[in-house]
């Protein structure tokens, strides 16, 4: 299993597309892959659990992957984070 924390950089929240988006990576992998919060944890392969996050400008977010293909899973979607959907800072 690996971590990362992140921070949102985001003005106006996470929107919809965005998080289909993410959605649609995670669900490419075969690892388990769970977005956290201070407050909350969801399946990242979850469109109903990710908009349930409500992510703001500077929430600090816990991306975990646990599986054989956790370290590509890992890779894509912390890529897609900062250059795809500009959302890390």
């Amino acid at each position: 299993m690996i971590k990362k924390s992140i921070k949102i950089s985001c003005p106006g929240g996470l929107e919809p597309r965005p998080i289909a988006e993410l959605v649609q990576i995670a669900s490419k992998y075969e690892s388990k892959i769970y977005l956290e919060t201070e407050t909350k944890r969801v399946n990242a392969k979850s469109i109903m659990g990710m908009m349930s996050l409500n992510l703001v400008n500077g929430d600090l977010l816990t991306v975990s992957a646990d599986g054989h293909d956790e370290e590509a899973a890992m890779e894509e979607i912390l890529s897609a984070l900062k250059d795809k959907l500009n959302l890390l800072s």
